[in-house]
C-alpha cells in the first residue's frame, strides 16, 4: 500500500499534526511555519484525504492504525501529537494505544472523546450531488453547493479540495464515497484502550459547541493530565481564525513538557 502523504519542516522535538474532516495537511501550514522554529513539524494527510491513499474502511481506529504505521516507517520514537476535530479523534485513538514512552504529549483541538450527532450529513449529501462530470470550475461548484451549504466560509474550505485531475475533470482531494459510507463510524467516540498518561491539552474555540463543559467527565476518564485553553472570538477552526494566539498556546504547552529529540529518517 502507498505511504501516507507527509510534509516535514523544522528541527527539534517532533510534533505530528493531523487535520480535520474534508481537510488536508495544508490546513496547518501557516501555524507550522512558526512551530517549526522550535520543533520538527510533521504534517500528515489522513487516509482518504489530501494526497494520501484511502482505506477499505475509514473508521477512527483504521485511520489511527494507518497514521501510527506511517510514524513507525518514518522512524520516530518520541513525538508530540496534535489533532483538530477528526484529527483530534484519531490522535486520541492513537494516544490510547501508543507504544510505551513514545508519546510525549497530546493536543486536541475543539473535539471531545465522545460520539457526535451526524451534523456533517447535509454537507456530505450536498457534495455527493455536485455534478463533477459537467463541472468546469470552482465557481460552478460553489453555485451548486450554495443552497445546501449557505455558509460561504464552509463552502470556501471545501472547495480548496477541488482540483483538476490529469484526465481534465475536476475531482475532490478526499475520498467522498468512502467518507459518506463510513461517516457513522467517524461520528463515534474514539476507542481509547489505555488511559492517556502524558499531558493532554484541549483547545476550544469559544464560539464553538464541539467541546462542552459536560465533556469534562469523559475527558478525565481517559486522560490522566488534561488541561484546557479557550480562544476567545474563535469557532471550530481556532488555528485558522486566531493563528497567532493558537500558536502561542501550543508553544507554551509544549515548552512545559519534558521531551526527547527524535528526527525522521531521510
Amino acid at each position: 500500500m502507498r505511504r501516507l502523504n507527509t510534509q516535514q519542516t523544522g528541527v527539534g522535538p517532533v510534533l505530528i499534526m493531523l487535520h480535520g474532516l474534508f481537510g488536508n495537511l495544508d490546513n496547518f501550514r501557516s501555524v507550522s511555519l512558526h512551530l517549526a522554529r522550535s520543533h520538527t513539524v510533521v504534517r500528515i494527510d489522513l487516509p482518504g484525504h489530501g494526497r494520501s491513499p484511502s482505506l477499505p474502511e475509514l473508521s477512527l481506529e483504521a485511520m489511527a492504525a494507518s497514521v501510527q504505521a506511517e510514524i513507525n516507517k518514518l522512524g520516530l520514537k518520541h513525538y508530540h501529537l496534535l489533532g483538530h476535530s477528526l484529527g483530534g479523534k484519531v490522535a486520541m485513538a492513537m494516544a490510547g494505544n501508543a507504544p510505551d514512552g513514545h508519546l510525549q504529549s497530546l493536543t486536541v483541538v475543539d473535539i471531545a472523546p465522545r460520539q457526535y450527532p451526524a451534523h456533517h450529513q447535509p454537507i456530505l449529501d450536498a457534495l455527493l450531488q455536485v455534478d463533477l462530470v459537467e463541472l468546469t470550475d470552482r465557481r460552478e461548484a460553489d453555485a451548486q453547493l450554495r443552497d445546501k451549504i449557505p455558509d460561504a466560509g464552509v463552502r470556501a474550505f471545501l472547495l480548496k479540495s477541488l482540483y483538476r485531475h490529469e484526465s481534465g475533470r475536476l475531482r475532490w482531494r478526499f475520498d467522498l464515497p468512502q467518507l459518506a459510507t463510513d461517516y457513522p463510524l467517524i461520528s463515534q467516540a474514539p476507542e481509547i484502550k489505555s488511559r492517556i498518561e502524558p499531558p493532554v491539552l484541549f483547545i476550544k474555540g469559544a464560539k464553538s459547541d464541539y467541546l462542552r463543559q459536560s465533556d469534562e467527565s469523559a475527558i478525565k476518564a481517559v486522560c490522566a493530565q488534561p488541561s484546557l485553553k479557550i480562544i476567545a472570538d474563535a469557532g471550530h477552526w481556532p488555528h485558522a481564525e486566531k493563528p497567532a494566539q493558537f500558536t502561542r498556546i501550543c508553544q507554551d504547552f509544549l515548552a512545559t513538557v519534558p521531551t526527547h529529540n527524535s528526527t525522521a529518517e531521510t
